[in-house]
């Protein structure tokens, strides 16, 4: 009952996550743009001055999913959000109570997840869409570790190519098979007093190899072919964001290695070295580039949880005595309860989710209540139906939105695909960010008809250009937004 009730918990918080300005949009957008030409774009569609550097669309299935969402409505956005989250906690939920039998630890693997990649479970991303087959490459793995079978194998391969179509995080997955198979190797080589001919010889190194190589040619199975290889090579780095341990997640990472101490320390066999050292290879990738941090989550959560409750020598919950008439432990009254509980608990959770709101005969959301306070909704409105006939110059954040078909399909400077901007674009973008008196001279030079900007985050451009100008004028105001348009526009 108590892990109903946290899966519950969190999945009523992800229900009423709102959404942002960004990340979907451009996947729509970009879904928008592949669905009208039928083909795979070879420029950034987000942002006109990007046009003649080539660009790799390495989440085309992503961007038409997101696209056919977008197409129903805003409601639409936060259903699919919603449901994916959910599908990923009840995997991992149903999988660790399997493993383990005990409401404590199957709770604790699911907070344990659920922090490491709650930023993730509320954002209508190309990254919610693979997480479930993330998860399932690992319980596949975990399943047949000591004993992999063909038939696994070729799941694991078929995960790769629908994941590699989806997103270039797929390189993830083939990481963590080539890590599975080197693992093997070693414990192989341990059993086998590291002699080779009985590790090459043996069918557990055979599979667990072979798999890997298929894995890694089967990420050319895409429209892009070696194009996904490119962009990787291209975007590599070893450095990205660095953790931040003043954070949950920092928290949950110090806990994740005192976690795999505990099980060195207690280890019954070599096995727990090689499941320890794989998700310990994945938490200083993460503790070197964040970004990371939600792959982690459901590797740590289901490979170390059961080993922690094997290594702490704890069972399973404790249930009733068996009668002659139950034999599998607890009396048909107690068990009809804690069903009947769990059922109520669920249905009232889904009655006060948003999902629930077309059965029941409910009024939609209002679209203030959808989004994040910190959206330029009323600079949006107004811009789609006033719009201009130059650029738009606006926080990357927001240009996504305003990019999409909702903004009215602006030109926008930058949006959060800001990367793929000439070197130029970049740094005039920053030197107007920052509110520097060049503005008027880039909005020629850039055709800028309009400047949106964050009152909240940008309050040096903000009195920059509120100086007196006879060839500009506010178009619209608010508490969060100011839009700034050329006359004539």
């Amino acid at each position: 009952m108590s892990v109903v009730g946290v899966v519950c918990a969190l999945f009523l918080l992800i229900s009423f996550t709102p959404l942002t300005s960004h990340t979907t949009w451009s996947l729509a957008t970009r879904g928008e743009a592949i669905l009208a030409t039928g083909s795979l774009p070879t420029a950034d569609v987000t942002q006109s001055l990007s046009q003649g550097l080539p660009v790799h669309e390495t989440a085309w299935l992503s961007s038409i999913s997101w696209a056919l969402i977008a197409r129903q409505s805003f409601e639409a956005i936060t259903w699919a959000t919603t449901i994916l989250a959910s599908i990923s906690l009840i995997t991992i939920a149903v999988s660790l109570w399997l493993r383990t039998r005990n409401s404590l630890f199957t709770g604790a693997g699911i907070l344990w997840f659920a922090v490491f990649a709650w930023g993730s479970l509320g954002l209508g991303s190309a990254t919610l869409l693979v997480l479930p087959l993330w998860i399932t490459l690992i319980l596949l793995t975990l399943k047949d570790r000591w004993a992999p079978s063909i038939m696994t194998a070729i799941v694991q391969v078929a995960l790769i190519v629908l994941w590699a179509n989806f997103d270039a995080s797929v390189f993830v997955g083939v990481g963590f098979l080539v890590c599975v198979a080197i693992g093997n190797a070693v414990q192989l080589l341990v059993e086998h007093h590291f002699q080779s001919k009985p590790l090459l010889a043996d069918r557990r190194f055979q599979i667990s190899l072979i798999t890997a190589e298929i894995a890694i040619v089967a990420t050319l199975f895409t429209p892009l072919g070696t194009g996904l290889w490119t962009d990787l090579w291209q975007n590599f780095s070893i450095m990205g964001t660095l953790l931040d341990f003043i954070t949950p997640i920092g928290a949950c990472w110090v806990v994740l290695f005192a976690a795999i101490g505990i099980l060195i320390a207690k280890r019954s066999d070599n096995r727990v070295l090689v499941e320890s050292g794989a998700v310990a290879v994945f938490g200083l990738l993460a503790l070197l580039a964040a970004d990371m941090i939600v792959w982690l989550g459901p590797l740590a959560a289901l490979v170390l949880i059961p080993r922690l409750q094997q290594a702490l020598s704890i069972g399973a919950d404790p249930v009733a005595a068996p009668s002659m008439e139950e034999p599998d432990g607890k009396p048909p009254v107690l068990r009809f309860a804690y069903s009947l509980g769990a059922v109520l608990l669920i249905w009232i959770v889904f009655a006060l989710s948003p999902l629930s709101g077309s059965l029941l005969g409910r009024e939609p959301r209002a679209i203030g209540n959808l989004f994040k306070q910190e959206v330029p909704l009323a600079a949006t409105a107004y811009l789609r139906k006033n719009p201009v006939e130059g650029r738009v110059f606006a926080p990357a954040i927001w240009g996504d939105l305003l990019r999409s078909e909702y903004g009215g399909q602006a030109d926008v400077f930058a949006t959060s695909s800001m990367k793929n901007l000439p070197q130029q674009a970049k740094y005039d973008y920053n030197r107007i960010t920052r509110g520097e008196s060049i503005w008027q001279e880039a909005s020629q030079r850039y055709n800028i008809d309009a400047l949106v900007v964050d009152k909240t985050t940008q309050s040096a451009m903000l009195e920059t250009i509120r100086e007196p100008n006879e060839n500009w004028h506010v178009g619209f105001e608010d508490d969060r937004s100011l839009v700034l348009r050329r006359n004539g526009s």
